[in-house]
């Protein structure tokens, strides 16, 4: 077996109740981690879409912090043969865990990286000629060839290729000898907001810069513009947060039926009454107003816990919903739990997964998803089950 295929092994043996005691009896958060789900919300996107269209699931930031060689293998078995990294080092990792060449580096690349690029072989996205003859010149000395897709900005201003400038780049990639011209893309800024007609004007934008290699694939549909955008479906689409359960939007979230697949829980380290007027954490911004039954529970922002959480966040102790009070710590967070009198070491928060969804936690210290779950730290235990 190869080095890292290991945990999928929970994909068709689910670990044992003894199995699961250990894990969660070594004081440390845990990220349990549904392949199932995913498989599920996989097919969702698979139904959006219909049967000719290309999916490259987005597999950058370690899954969005949800496995990335655990989330590819179960992605390849549901039938996914495309997926979609940020950087090479993301591309030569999970090399070791599947065909290289189904990898696509999307980020961006500088031409002094050509030769490690040529070695991985993963597809590149590229938008400008030195970058095209640096891979060129790699791969002739390596005795391959590099197959690229040409990234054209139409509007998003991050990375790209200018509309004007599309025809003459795939002239030039066209006449390497070296590289192989696969597909064109694009990035949608607005697709999460169904009302801006920016997505419209991009995809307008881009079907006219790609009249002169209109036989390639095309690709721009991220998570909100699948749900939202059909037209932007073209050759393939992109998703990568509705994967892991997550909606780019409340409305969008209504037109699949997601399930999130991370639940992020931590244990109840110590429970303690304290009396009324007390301060509570660092800077005492939270004083009790009456006996208070705090339990410390052992996470922090040095787990991806949010410091900006700190007498706003919630979370899930015996059923019941408790809020937090004081500041996050590096380490820990303090609850009230005066409603759950029973409450005792050792039992288990949750963070975010259905209840509360991570969502949520989001919109109240104003950014997204995203960030919650692709920054959940390494201190942080992964476990992956499907339940499937």
């Amino acid at each position: 077996m190869r080095r890292g295929i290991a945990p999928c092994f929970f994909l068709y043996n689910p670990p044992g109740a003894w199995y699961l005691r250990i894990l969660l009896s070594s004081g440390r958060p845990l990220a349990q981690i549904d392949l199932g789900a995913i498989v599920h919300n996989y097919g969702e996107v698979r139904k959006l879409i219909g049967p000719w269209v290309d999916i490259i699931a987005m597999v950058k930031a370690d899954a969005y912090g949800h496995g990335a060689p655990q989330v590819v293998r179960a992605l390849e078995v549901a039938g996914c043969e495309r997926f979609g990294v940020a950087c090479l080092d993301e591309a030569a990792d999970l090399a070791e865990h599947t065909d290289p060449t189904r990898l696509i580096v999307f980020g961006g690349i500088p031409p002094g990286d050509a030769q490690f690029a040529a070695g991985t072989g993963a597809e590149i996205v590229v938008f400008d000629r030195d970058l095209l003859s640096a891979l060129d010149t790699a791969a002739e000395q390596q005795g391959t060839t590099v197959r690229v897709h040409l990234h054209i900005d139409t509007g998003m201003h991050r990375l790209g290729a200018a509309p004007s400038d599309a025809s003459e780049l795939l002239r030039f990639a066209r006449a390497l000898d070296h590289v192989e011209t696969v597909a064109v893309c694009t990035h949608l800024a607005m697709a999460e907001d169904t009302g801006d007609p920016t997505t419209d004007k991009q995809l307008e934008i881009f079907s006219e810069a790609c009249k002169s290699g209109h036989e390639l694939a095309q690709h721009a549909a991220n998570s909100a513009a699948i749900l939202g955008c059909t037209p932007s479906h073209l050759s393939a689409v992109r998703p990568g947060l509705m994967l892991y359960g997550l909606a780019p939007s409340k409305e969008l979230g209504a037109k699949a039926e997601l399930r999130p697949a991370m639940t992020l829980t931590a244990p109840v380290i110590r429970v303690a009454e304290v009396g009324p007027g007390e301060g509570i954490g660092y800077g005492h911004t939270y004083r009790t107003k009456a006996a208070t039954r705090v339990a410390t529970v052992r996470i922090g922002y040095a787990d991806g816990y949010p410091r900006a959480l700190s007498n706003s966040g919630r979370v899930i102790i015996r059923g019941k919903s408790l809020p937090v009070i004081g500041r996050v710590c590096m380490d820990h967070i303090m609850i009230d739990a005066t409603t759950v009198p029973d409450v005792a070491v050792g039992d288990s928060a949750v963070l975010w997964g259905a209840d509360p969804p991570a969502a949520e936690m989001a919109e109240l210290i104003d950014t997204i998803s995203y960030e919650l779950v692709s920054r959940v730290g390494t201190r942080v235990r992964r476990l992956h089950v499907n339940s499937e």
